[in-house]
């Protein structure tokens, strides 16, 4: 009977037992491949018919229709003006968008972007550009680039204010790595393991591991820069932060470390280097809370789920729906972040997390009518209330 009850709070909308001034949902989804025909992506088949289009965008919209979410974030956009009418007819009116679509030939295209619509006003949209000085510390080649462009995006909320909403789609897990084969004895001599050519499996798992690694690190490098930048901007702005997207990677996994560092991991020497050694324990982690960004399920868990069922929130936070799937593996891939503003712990916190919503009926429990060109992502919505 727990497994049950606990299975329906972490799969359906969850409130607490208060009245709230305002509630504001904030949504992210990957649309996968959302582009109007006669446009193809990355291959000249990979083309919707009219009445294949016609059902992705019904999808999407019946979707906004029933969460209503207040400002979304978008991933895999290939066609921004559908998307940005589709979105308007569902009252979220403001839209942004900063980069476009790579022309590969004729109609064909690569490199999706990201997008954000909102019911209420955009009043700056920018891309966030990786810091060269910390590229170059870092080692990086000085050609370093988001692998998408991150938008970002300040809207005027209700009560709220001023908010910047960055909405990211961070390198995928795919290798991407092709090794020239050379024949034996090539460039170096003769029995040098650079030289034997490698048979076919051999080169495989080789591409595999070394283009793994090196989507890991342009991810990791990309989760870091994204975190300077947005620290840098909360410095001058002082405005709420909320980070949603594609991450194409847990963030228990360390390549996305950076984005949730927390002050209590930072070595002791490394705050007496930085001049922050005189501060009590209290007063660290008082500062380093305007700066940290928190995963908005787990401020909801925290929030409201802790004397349900059972004292230990890890039961729910082990028990997450996954956002993708690849075979029966399933993956949370698609995170909101927030800043200390959405915190219900913290003493200045604006609002708190009061519902999280995996949308993921189309996955789980697909209807080939209703669901067959979807998206293979589940969207995520959250509801903030303002704090009393």
């Amino acid at each position: 009977m727990l497994e049950a009850q606990a299975s329906s709070v972490l799969s359906h909308s969850t409130a607490i037992n208060s009245t709230p001034i305002s509630n504001i949902k904030i949504a992210s989804i990957n649309l996968f491949n959302f582009i109007e025909p006669p446009l193809a992506y990355y291959d000249f088949e990979n083309i919707y018919s009219h009445g294949q289009w016609q059902k992705k965008c019904q999808w999407l919209s019946e979707f906004l229709a029933h969460r209503q979410p207040d400002i979304i974030g978008f991933q895999e956009v290939f066609s921004p003006e559908p998307l940005k009418r589709i979105a308007s007819e569902q009252g979220l009116v403001h839209f942004a968008v900063i980069d476009e679509p790579t022309l590969v030939s004729d109609y064909i295209y690569r490199s999706p972007v990201v997008a954000l619509a909102s019911r209420y006003p955009i009043i700056e949209v920018s891309s966030v550009e990786p810091d060269s000085r910390l590229v170059a510390a870092m080692g990086l080649s000085s050609e370093f680039a988001f692998s998408r462009k991150v938008l970002r995006a300040t809207v005027e909320m209700p009560y709220i204010g001023k908010c910047d909403y960055y909405v990211v789609h961070f390198k995928s897990k795919r290798a991407g790595l092709a090794l020239e084969s050379k024949p034996l004895g090539q460039d170096e001599g003769v029995g040098s393991a650079s030289c034997i050519k490698l048979h076919a499996e051999t080169q495989l798992l080789t591409e595999q591991a070394l283009g793994r690694w090196a989507s890991t690190m342009q991810r990791g490098a990309e989760a870091a820069l994204l975190f300077n930048g947005i620290l840098v901007r909360r410095q001058t702005s002082k405005y709420p932060v909320i980070v949603m997207g594609d991450f194409n990677d847990s963030l228990s996994m360390g390549a996305l470390d950076a984005l949730t560092i927390q002050g209590d991991s930072i070595h002791s020497g490394d705050i007496k280097a930085a001049g922050l050694g005189h501060l009590s324990d209290a007063a660290l982690a008082g500062i380093f809370a305007q700066y940290q960004l928190q995963d908005a399920y787990e401020l909801f868990v925290e929030a409201n789920l802790r004397d349900n069922l059972h004292s230990n929130t890890a039961y729910y936070k082990e028990r997450r729906p996954a956002t993708h799937y690849y075979g029966p593996k399933g993956s949370v891939l698609d995170y909101i972040l927030l800043s200390s503003e959405f915190d219900a712990s913290h003493g200045r916190s604006l609002a708190q997390v009061v519902d999280y919503q995996t949308c993921d009926r189309h996955l789980v429990r697909p209807e080939y009518e209703r669901d067959a060109y979807s998206t293979d992502h589940a969207p995520v919505v959250v509801s903030l209330a303002l704090r009393r």
